[in-house]
């Protein structure tokens, strides 16, 4: 096994991590102590234009005690913060993650250059994940925009 095909094996496991601990969040009303730190201008990523003019790389959010509606899916989250006084709901796929920190228990997932790399591949694997499933998918959904 190359290194690289390591890295991408390792980073999707972190992604199920992250994945499970915020439905673990979203079922059962814990009050987390989550610091996550994101791509802005990642294919998916929704969050106001002015919020993404003034983080036009990485953003950092917090969930811990206002935050609202958190719902996870297959491939993203999304949930409705405050900024500025004014409730924003905001969607981050999983690979637009960069760090999760949970800082009730100490750790730390951060993802390298590999996992912004292979954001795109993850991507299709997903949608080929789906198409097996009988969905039908639009080439749109594989490409940059």
């Amino acid at each position: 096994m190359e290194r690289t095909d390591y890295k991408k094996l390792l980073n999707s496991a972190k992604f199920q991590v992250i994945k499970k601990t915020l439905a673990v969040i979203a079922d059962n009303g814990f009050i987390p102590n989550l610091e996550i730190l994101f791509f802005t201008y990642f294919n998916g990523v929704i969050i106001p234009d002015y919020l993404k003019k003034s983080y036009p790389t990485q953003m950092l959010i917090i969930l811990q005690h206002q935050f609202y509606d958190l719902k996870v899916f297959e491939d993203k989250f999304s949930v409705s913060l405050s900024f500025h006084g004014k409730r924003e709901q905001i969607t981050i796929p999983f690979f637009a993650i960069n760090e999760f920190h949970d800082k009730i228990s100490g750790d730390v997932l951060t993802f390298d250059k590999i996992s912004i790399d292979s954001a795109k591949e993850y991507k299709s694997e997903k949608c080929t994940e789906k198409s097996l499933n009988g969905s039908i998918i639009s080439i749109d959904q594989l490409r940059d925009k």
